[in-house]
């Protein structure tokens, strides 16, 4: 009878784990429930793309390059798990080790002149990123641009987004720009350019070219940049070209010293140097210790050990015995005797003369200036070609990156409403790493073993109350026992006692059957906001457990 209540006591308190754990993952919307609305164009948004469609196929104003060299596959996917918002999708590099291409045109090209350009997308590195880019292109318009013929040659205005690859590890910001004089197109690289950020979030990285002339970079909300395209010191090559430039026919005379510095050519070498002298030597004063053993080895038989006593020396062969410290080099040592190292008072190392002023020097030569032909002054270089569409053209050695809510506007409030969802997402995914994703496995294993480690997390994460309801429990059974203990204790005839066991089975069958037998104590009553839980219910029924069992 005792060892049945409990075991009931000990299942009934694991379902409530499993219960519990539940209830908090349908809280916190790591079951994958539905219910998730895409982000909708936001007002003032010049283009939008939140990639909301199951399939590629479904979006036919995206479409792949049809250049030979880029057989990079692309696919709409969902978040890397535990997704912050279940449900919402996004594009995806779907090929390791390729090139990709994929592009779209815009119906009426983009003209930030006097009005200022945002661009802003959310970018997720499923499986994070070794080699390779993460970077948008904004098309130059232009009535040759073609989608199926977009590649790493076509034109573009702006290049913006992270790239990572051996030592390069930056965000991009270029600005294709063509000269009025010349007629050549030149790419000016932002300076200084923040890092990206290569962990496996999803992260917004947003650029505001204003009015002003002005460039921020923003990489999840928070400005890491802010540069002028009138500037020199903030683009390579600078956005407008000096005025004068070094003269390329000048030449540096053989004849001109630029060396400040020179060796001393007085300088002699002491008689006394002595370069192959060794930098350390044998103590001269160290002594061997009296103790020393030198015909001792350092490790020996263990006298101690025998043999095991299935040990056959016709198939095992010659036992031996393991080896051990030699107890006699505990005193000083044993073996060959050294004396120790040190550093040699006489070593002075390679000689070199002393450095002095070269008297000859002359100063750093530069080239003489002359007027840049080539020089032109834009006082709005902001007012950039217009941008015919959004290409993304990529490198990389893994797949799983990816792209969403791609938005292009002329005013940075229509960016910071669409970063609204970056900032819901930012936060759920924090919350559902804190609660330990389990994947889920096929099968009456996998179930079982998926909601056990459920359970174990859940205690984890809630040790107060689950301590709480665990002494709750041993206090049931401690009661339970002391209660069996003094009836047996009684020493009730075996009448009796069959009695007795049947009037506890005619009970247990009342409160069974009866709907309206009263509740059981509060100490093993389920949590009101377990007991009441669908998502609990469901998966208790699944599991075989019920919570009145508790009683």
């Amino acid at each position: 009878r005792i060892h049945t209540i409990r075991m009931r006591t000990i299942v009934s308190f694991g379902c409530l784990l499993a219960a519990a754990a539940a209830v908090a993952e349908g809280e916190d919307g790591g079951g994958g429930q539905g219910g998730f609305t895409p982000l909708q164009p936001p007002e003032g948004a010049l283009f939008f793309e939140n990639f909301a469609e199951s399939s590629l196929d479904a979006m036919p104003r995206w479409r792949k390059s049809a250049h030979p060299d880029f057989t990079g596959e692309w696919d709409v996917q969902s978040y890397k798990e535990p997704e912050g918002l279940p449900g919402d999708r996004g594009l995806v590099v779907n090929s390791a080790a390729k090139r990709h291409a994929i592009a779209t045109v815009f119906s009426t090209p983009v003209d930030p002149k006097g009005k200022g350009l945002v661009i802003q997308y959310e970018l997720q590195l499923k499986k994070g990123i070794q080699c390779g880019g993460a970077y948008l292109k904004l098309l130059t318009a232009s009535d040759s641009l073609s989608l199926e013929s977009f590649q790493a040659d076509t034109p573009y205005t702006i290049m913006f987004g992270p790239d990572k690859c051996g030592q390069t590890n930056k965000v991009h910001f270029i600005l294709r720009v063509k000269s009025p004089v010349t007629g050549e197109w030149e790419e000016k690289h932002l300076t200084s350019p923040p890092k990206m950020l290569a962990d496996m979030k999803t992260h917004l990285y947003t650029a505001i070219v204003g009015a002003d002339n002005s460039v921020r970079i923003l990489i999840d909300n928070k400005e890491v940049r802010n540069a002028s395209l009138l500037a020199a010191e903030d683009f390579e090559p600078s956005v407008n070209p000096p005025k004068q430039i070094d003269d390329p026919e000048d030449v540096k005379p053989e004849s001109w010293v630029d060396e400040p510095m020179i060796d001393d050519p007085q300088a002699t070498k002491p008689d006394d140097w002595d370069e192959d002298a060794p930098k350390k030597i044998a103590d001269p004063s160290a002594v061997k210790p009296a103790a020393w053993e030198d015909d001792e080895p350092l490790r020996v038989p263990d006298p101690k050990a025998t043999a095991p006593a299935d040990w056959d020396e016709e198939e095992d062969g010659e036992w031996e015995p393991p080896l051990i410290a030699n107890p006699k080099c505990k005193a000083a040592g044993c073996g060959e005797w050294k004396a120790p190292r040190i550093d040699n008072p006489a070593y002075k190392g390679k000689w070199s003369p002393p450095r002095i002023d070269n008297p000859e020097y002359i100063g750093e030569w530069k080239a003489r200036q002359i007027d840049n032909p080539g020089y032109y002054f834009d006082e709005a270089p902001h007012a950039m070609s217009p941008i015919g569409g959004v290409g993304i053209e990529l490198w990389t050695m893994q797949d799983g990156i990816l792209f969403d809510n791609i938005i292009v506007a002329h005013d940075a409030a229509v960016a910071e409403v669409a970063a609204q969802t970056f900032e819901t997402r930012s936060k759920a995914e924090a919350a559902a790493s804190k609660t330990r994703h389990v994947p889920r496995r096929p099968g009456v294993l996998g179930f079982v073993r998926y909601w056990a480690t459920k359970a174990l997390y859940f205690s984890m994460d809630n040790a107060v109350p689950v301590a709480t309801s665990a002494l709750a429990v041993l206090l049931t059974l401690l009661f339970l026992c002391f209660r069996m203990r003094s009836k047996k204790e009684l020493a009730p005839t075996e009448e009796d006692a069959q009695d007795g066991d049947g009037a506890d089975a005619d009970a247990d069958a009342d409160t069974d059957d009866n709907p309206a037998a009263p509740a059981p104590p509060p100490s093993r009553a389920a949590p009101a906001a377990i007991a009441n839980s669908p998502v609990a219910n469901l998966y208790l029924a699944h599991a075989g457990c019920s919570l009145p069992s508790l009683a």
